[in-house]
């Protein structure tokens, strides 16, 4: 029987011809978007709007948006799944930058915002070895983005050279077109401009606005631009470049059991005890609070230690809870140890969290009480994870760990957290369950506690002259995020 002929061939004389790299006017694209992306990132992220009023708003998801349709546009291939959460959450975040006005929250999404386009970047590209959700996954995304940044920065002038050398005479032609284009424009323009004067009046500003110009200014914003687009160009050409090939690993065999069983039994015996005056003092009894001066300051006293204590016991548990320790010698008692820590973790994890609720119930909420319970969310939730996979050691625990506290802090986000501090604090002080509330801190709020501000400026005959300039403090600096389309902010449209 005849051997089956492949269904299309290429033959040999055209064989030679077929790159080996991307095609060169696929690469070409690069520099525009580029450009595009180095604007927009300017305008955007500029010293004068990041430190005025509540910093970048619009303008983030706007930069965000554009960056992910230039890699989309770049790769030109179906994505993965891992990719596109993480870019979906990407934008979620830069939505909530343009959505509340807290400064804080801005800032510290902007960095969020960054490493997480960076891992979903090299997640659709192929080229990360790790998947997306994997703890490895985030310094190998650093490594790629120096990489992408700094290895490729020449690449639009190979590809200009390329096609100089290629295009016989195309570059020139196109040079030539633009020149004559720009002439024609400025001839024209000045006749019009001349023979109807309200159609000039619209570039009298222009002349003013160039006679006005600072050129060092103007010659360093160029510079700035020229110089970043050139970054994102070399990024956006390595996004095309084949992945590097990953070498199989042997297998490792049994690994020793006892260095992390001993310290393992250690806390465990500390941990009962601390465990035992927890449930007698803190859940059952006033003496302790009594000693310290009260609840709210024995609540205050040793909650961050607490949560610190919690952390340290899901990394040892973690890092001696994978399947090959497990099989050595003392594996079982390796286990059963870390599972009675996961346990009384578990106990002063709820011993921290009964303190933030005293501390919260006698000095109201704040913006880092509310993202220490988050914390602690997260954390319980790691905990939750890791006695599973003292059960099941094939169990993705990063994978599963880093979705939910990605997933719950774009929730977190999204439900204003600011703007929930302050309806609580209002509310509990309307209600009786605070003796005072904290106008200074409330305006520090930002924009988005003015409603709760007006509604206490409604329901109760007190603070009427702090909340009136807290109030004119919070328009004055809406009024100065608006004066620039990528600050604007939705939560600063009407105040006062």
């Amino acid at each position: 029987m005849d051997e089956k002929r492949p269904v299309y061939s290429v033959p040999a004389a055209r064989e030679a011809l077929l790159p080996e790299t991307p095609p060169v006017w696929q690469d070409l694209m690069a520099p525009l978007p580029a450009l595009i992306l180095s604007l927009v990132y300017w305008q955007v992220f500029a010293a004068e709007r990041i430190f005025s009023g509540y910093g970048p708003g619009l303008g983030v998801p706007v930069f965000v948006g554009a960056y992910f349709a230039a890699v989309f546009l770049m790769l030109g291939k179906r994505p993965t799944a891992d990719g596109l959460l993480q870019a979906a959450a990407s934008l979620i975040l830069a939505l909530c930058c343009a959505l509340y006005a807290h400064p804080g929250f801005t800032v510290l999404n902007c960095f969020v915002i960054l490493l997480l386009a960076a891992m979903a970047t090299f997640s659709l590209s192929g080229q990360s070895r790790f998947s997306a959700f994997e703890l490895r996954a985030v310094p190998e995304a650093v490594r790629l983005s120096v990489l992408a940044l700094f290895t490729r920065i020449d690449r639009p002038f190979q590809l200009l050279k390329h096609l100089k050398k290629d295009g016989k005479g195309a570059v020139g032609r196109v040079l030539l077109t633009g020149a004559v284009t720009l002439a024609l424009l400025a001839v024209v323009l000045a006749l019009l401009a001349s023979a109807d004067m309200v159609f000039g009046s619209f570039f009298t500003g222009i002349a003013a606005r160039l006679r006005a110009l600072s050129w060092e200014s103007a010659l360093w914003r160029v510079i700035r631009t020229i110089v970043l687009a050139l970054l994102f160009a070399s990024g956006l050409c390595f996004l095309r470049e084949p992945a590097p090939e990953v070498r199989e690993k042997t297998a490792p065999g049994p690994r020793r059991a006892i260095p992390f069983l001993v310290p393992a039994a250690a806390l465990d015996i500390v941990y009962i005890i601390f465990c035992v005056i927890q449930v007698r003092y803190l859940f059952g009894g006033a003496a302790a609070a009594a000693m310290a001066g009260g609840w709210a300051a024995y609540a205050r006293t040793g909650f961050f230690q607490l949560v610190a204590v919690a952390c340290i016991n899901l990394v040892l548990c973690l890092l001696g809870s994978d399947k090959q320790r497990f099989a050595a010698k003392g594996g079982l008692p390796l286990r059963l140890a870390d599972g009675l820590m996961l346990l009384l973790t578990a106990v002063i994890l709820a011993s921290a969290l009964r303190r933030m609720q005293l501390y919260i119930g006698a000095y109201g909420l704040s913006v880092l009480r509310l993202m220490t319970l988050w914390g602690m969310l997260v954390i319980a939730a790691g905990l939750l994870a890791a006695g599973w996979k003292l059960l099941r050691p094939d169990f993705r625990f990063w994978r599963v760990f880093f979705g939910f506290a990605l997933g719950t802090w774009c929730l977190f986000c999204l439900a204003n957290p600011a703007g929930r501090v302050a309806d609580y604090n209002v509310d509990a002080y309307l209600d009786g369950r605070l003796h005072e509330v904290d106008i200074t801190y409330l305006q520090e709020l930002s924009a988005d506690a003015a409603p709760a501000l007006m509604r206490l400026r409604d329901g109760s005959d007190g603070y009427d002259d702090e909340i009136r300039r807290a109030l004119t403090a919070l328009e004055r600096d809406a009024e100065e995020s608006r004066e620039h389309w990528s600050s604007r902010k939705l939560s600063c449209r009407n105040e006062g």
